[in-house]
């Protein structure tokens, strides 16, 4: 039975086993493994320096920021100097008793349920906008 189906199969000649050369198909495999590690290796390449960068631009972004605040205290330093120099009756007249004033006027107008934490809070609110319009 095998021998007619062989028969039967070479009629027209011999089969040609037209697949890859296993040499072949381990070069192949071979060549795209390299091209994956390659293609692997410049993607952490790239992933490292975009961490890098990142970094970079955080530190002087921080650097700016300590900068800026040491401008602030040099600033805040040379303000508590000239208010050294002022007496304590200068140094009240010039920073506390207008916005002490304007506050209680305020409060007055109001008429609040508790005028002591309605004078504190705007106290506080002045002094924000006061340092918001230094800056």
């Amino acid at each position: 039975m095998f021998e007619s189906m062989r028969i039967y199969i070479e009629r027209d000649g011999r089969p040609y086993n037209y697949l890859k050369s296993v040499g072949e198909l381990n070069r192949k495999r071979e060549e795209h493994l390299r091209e994956e590690e390659h293609e692997w290796r410049d993607n952490l390449k790239k992933e490292e320096e975009a961490k890098l960068k990142i970094a970079n631009d955080q530190k002087k972004k921080l650097e700016d920021l300590a900068h800026a605040r040491l401008q602030q205290i040099i600033v805040h330093m040379s303000e508590l100097k000239t208010c050294d120099k002022l007496n304590m009756r200068q140094f009240l007249m010039k920073f506390i008793i207008p916005v002490l004033t304007e506050g209680m006027i305020e409060t007055c107008k109001i008429g609040p349920l508790d005028p002591v934490d309605y004078l504190a809070e705007y106290i506080f609110k002045r002094s924000s906008e006061f340092r918001e319009a230094k800056n």
